[in-house]
């Protein structure tokens, strides 16, 4: 119990540090950018910093320093990087993209470590549970933290946050043993990952996914209106955590793939339906809902557990690192394409989105179940031996 708490808490941590810091700068470049290119330098060294420093932490990891120390100087780094929030109101942009690449190497460092304790600490068949658990946990921590914070200045939520962070090195150090690694895994390069066909196969499909949700978010913000899209946020916040926990059981039970499969094919309906009747409220309810299954199911799957799979009885933050880098580095494109929002056709732009979804699915089409058939021929066994004990104690 007490690994669980830890691992849940650490990789909780982790994520709910990055959309904090992100969502800070966000406000930050919002209020005081006085041109694009402000807004560009102030995220794009944030994002790069979380980039390169998210590398760094899973090349260093149990190579250089061991996984349980890079924790500790990750949380400890975190700490210390929040105290330039103090400062940062008022400060000029040259000073705010500095505080920001600080803070997103902070942010970074420690993502692969944690992620991969997760993966370290559940076994392949129940792993799919246990990270639809933890996503349920991770959605409703990121819930009641944007209540909490959205009262606060955008300093001020990075201060409180630095009590999670303190807390966090603490709990991490009095229960050090229980985040170190397995003695002798095999280290794998990133380019002999890269070169392992199964690993592609859920990779492109991944991508194709984080590309087209950081290119339709703006996209959709401005087609949906303020007020709908925040609606649309909190909709979606509340079915993906559900998603998530019924996702677990079935990637459990039949497997990852289909799972994966279902959650494209139900987005791509949903952009198909905006594309099609984009003047139809009714179209508009569908994608939220659809939309909310299939993040479930991503979070669940892409930031949970595909890549511990995959990585098997090897290292796993090298894994975790190239799935997690599609994802973060994807809304650059975000922050290229803001400005020319206006001027993209919404049907075009939906119709694309649900093209290159169904696209997608063909990858998935060829790649390998993550999930051991023997898991699955002896829970078939178990599921038919307990229906017929049904039927003989029935006669």
């Amino acid at each position: 119990m007490r690994k669980y708490f830890i691992v849940f808490f650490l990789v909780t941590t982790a994520i709910a540090y990055y959309y904090t810091i992100s969502d800070v700068l966000t406000e930050i470049t919002t209020n005081i950018a006085t041109s694009q290119f402000d807004k560009l330098l102030i995220m794009g060294v944030f994002y790069a910093g979380v980039g390169v420093s998210t590398y760094i932490g899973a090349i260093v990891s149990n190579k250089f320093i061991d996984r349980k120390n890079l924790i500790h100087l990750w949380l400890l780094l975190a700490i210390l990087s929040s105290f330039f929030s103090f400062w940062i109101d008022g400060a000029p942009v040259n000073a705010i993209a500095v505080i920001s690449l600080l803070w997103g190497t902070s942010v970074g460092l420690g993502m692969p470590s944690s992620m991969a304790l997760f993966a370290d600490s559940s076994t392949t068949e129940k792993r799919g549970r246990l990270g639809g658990l933890l996503a349920f946990v991770l959605d409703i921590c990121l819930f009641f933290l944007a209540l909490l914070l959205g009262l606060l200045s955008s300093a001020g939520r990075v201060q409180v946050f630095m009590i999670w962070l303190g807390f966090g090195l603490v709990a991490s150090l009095l229960l050090r043993k229980e985040i170190g690694h397995a003695q002798g895994m095999k280290n794998p390069r990133l380019l002999a990952i890269l070169r392992e066909r199964r690993f592609v196969y859920y990779l492109l499909p991944w991508i194709m996914f984080c590309l087209v949700n950081s290119l339709e978010a703006p996209i959709l913000r401005n087609f949906f209106g303020a007020g709908f899209f925040e609606f649309a946020l909190i909709a979606e916040s509340a079915i993906s955590s559900l998603c998530a926990l019924v996702g677990g059981f079935f990637a459990d039970k039949v497997g990852r793939k289909i799972v994966a499969i279902v959650g494209f094919a139900l987005l791509g309906v949903g952009y198909a339906a905006l594309g099609l009747f984009s003047n139809i409220h009714s179209s508009w309810y569908l994608y939220v809902a659809v939309d909310g299954i299939a993040w479930g199911m991503f979070v669940l799957l892409f930031f949970m557990v595909m890549w511990g799979d995959l990585a098997g009885d090897m290292l796993k933050e090298k894994y975790y690192l190239l799935g997690g880098l599609s994802f973060l580095l994807s809304w650059f494109v975000q922050l290229i394409i803001e400005p020319y929002v206006e001027l993209i056709s919404v049907y075009a732009a939906f119709s694309l989105a649900a093209f290159f979804l169904f696209l997608a699915v063909l990858p998935l089409m060829y790649a390998p179940e993550t999930l051991p058939e023997k898991a699955m021929r002896d829970r078939e066994l178990k599921q038919y031996i307990e229906k017929a004990k049904k039927k003989a104690l029935g006669k």
